[in-house]
């Protein structure tokens, strides 16, 4: 919540746990990181579905829930937690799925609880995007192929936990939508798992530079202006030729455990190919069923099939009606 209670008609009719009087939540440690609600995502659409640059108004008179992370668990974030005012839709969303992953990766034996005020849609939104990160990175549901993990996530994480389709469409507040297309926005190596797990079960080294360290470098340290133009590993780079030209022959230059690295590579590169199909997938069945813009069709019928069976049983489509 962007409040710490909701009101209605100037009456307090909810409250969140962070300004709980009984300390009904002291075993938690809690973290307050306020995030606009459904409402915010109709400037989203009617901004033609460009997050990029849309800022949420946090001086509004209701907004009053300041952002509270403990120190100890951003530590190893390097993100600056007191501009997040100024973070646009997409670098809040991205910081706050960093964060949330890094709790995940942890290594204590807590879980981990995350949730707004109702529970059908920001808690969908990162609950969705969490599932799909860990499972892009063959940590979670295995055996489940693109269509299979997507007819997951929405069915259960959305539909099954009271996401309302029809009303948030009927207002244009299109955040079920930006969840799927955003997964072009994490699928860099610095949302991988992997990297973390990597980096806990490596064994000490000497002090030479392996393959991770020449990808990790910056450009103003590294004194490229080709290939080396990404600050994160180079097979996440957009430029033709730049993940092509990581061939397994120059993995093994590389003497400090050239396997190793080489498939941490094509684990990241499968990330990338993974979280890309879902999102390609989904496009698909919402333009098919819901109506947006025109995108191939599905590869797979499943999914396409459960928004047309949710978008008739709320009235959203006729039932002889085969496209909006």
């Amino acid at each position: 919540m962007v409040e710490n209670k909701k009101v209605k008609f100037g009456m307090n009719v909810t409250s969140s746990e962070k300004v709980d009087k009984a300390q009904r939540y002291a075993d938690f440690t809690l973290l307050s990181i306020p995030y606009p609600g459904c409402e915010f995502f109709k400037e989203y659409k009617d901004r033609d579905y460009m997050a990029e640059g849309l800022i949420f108004n946090w001086k509004q008179d209701y907004v009053d829930a300041p952002l509270s992370i403990p120190d100890f668990l951003t530590h190893s974030l390097n993100i600056d937690w007191s501009q997040y005012q100024c973070w646009d839709l997409v670098q809040q969303t991205q910081n706050y799925l960093k964060l949330l992953l890094s709790l995940v990766n942890s290594d204590d034996d807590s879980g981990l609880l995350v949730h707004c005020i109702s529970g059908w849609d920001r808690t969908p939104l990162f609950i969705s995007l969490l599932r799909l990160s860990l499972w892009a990175d063959g940590l979670i549901h295995t055996s489940l192929k693109p269509a299979e993990i997507l007819y997951l996530t929405v069915a259960y994480d959305w539909f099954l936990f009271g996401h309302m389709l029809v009303d948030r469409l009927s207002k244009g507040e299109e955040i079920f939508f930006f969840c799927f297309n955003f997964l072009k926005h994490i699928i860099s190596e610095e949302f991988s798992a992997l990297k973390t797990q990597r980096r806990k079960s490596l064994p000490a080294r000497d002090g030479g530079f392996t393959l991770e360290d020449i990808c990790m470098l910056r450009r103003k340290d590294r004194g490229s202006t080709t290939s080396l133009g990404s600050d994160f590993s180079l097979v996440m780079e957009n430029s033709p030729g730049a993940t092509g030209s990581f061939t397994y022959e120059a993995v093994e230059l590389v003497p400090a455990g050239a396997p190793t690295q080489a498939a941490w590579l094509a684990a990241l590169s499968d990330r990338e190919t993974r979280l890309q199909e879902v999102r390609s997938a989904f496009l698909a069945a919402y333009s098919s069923t819901v109506g947006l813009r025109a995108v191939a069709p599905s590869p797979s019928g499943a999914i396409g099939g459960l928004l047309e069976q949710f978008a008739r049983g709320v009235g959203l489509r006729g039932i002889s009606s085969n496209a909006l």
